[in-house]
């Protein structure tokens, strides 16, 4: 592996972390997307269902999908709302299950973070974070300009 260039150690991190994490996350029967909007879920509880798809970065359609089986599988209510313009909208809540199981999904991810950063001092931790948080934003001003 060439660790030179930042696109094969993204697609590379990437994917090792989505392979342990998924194994888990299968254990607790979620599909995919489904850990990442339980886990945003629990500090944005009531978002608007809009805010939560920007959250997550996905398309309003795939929210909607995602939300659908969730609800299904008693793991979030959708509760109307009315938004500017006397819109409808949809906020987002979590049942007793879907709660239990949001703590559940962060500690699978706080175990592979810890994994993640095995040998890190705390203070190379926290370098690494900043500096990729950096890139985060770096990258997000390019789809403004775009």
């Amino acid at each position: 592996m060439n660790n030179k260039y930042l696109h094969v150690l993204l697609i590379t991190a990437s994917a090792l972390h989505r392979d342990k994490s998924r194994k888990q996350f299968q254990k607790l029967n979620l599909s995919e997307g489904q850990p990442k909007v339980l886990s945003i879920l629990l500090s944005m509880e009531g978002c608007l269902q809009k805010e939560l798809a920007e959250k997550c970065h996905v398309k309003a359609a795939t929210m909607t999908s995602l939300l659908q089986n969730m609800e299904r599988d008693d793991l979030i209510e959708k509760r109307k709302d009315l938004v500017s313009g006397g819109k409808r909208a949809y906020r987002i809540f979590f049942t007793e299950k879907g709660r239990k199981l949001a703590h559940k999904v962060n500690g699978i991810v706080g175990k592979l973070e810890e994994d993640s950063f095995r040998g890190f001092s705390d203070g190379e931790k926290e370098q690494f974070l900043e500096l990729f948080s950096r890139i985060v934003k770096n990258l997000e001003g390019l789809e403004k300009n775009v």
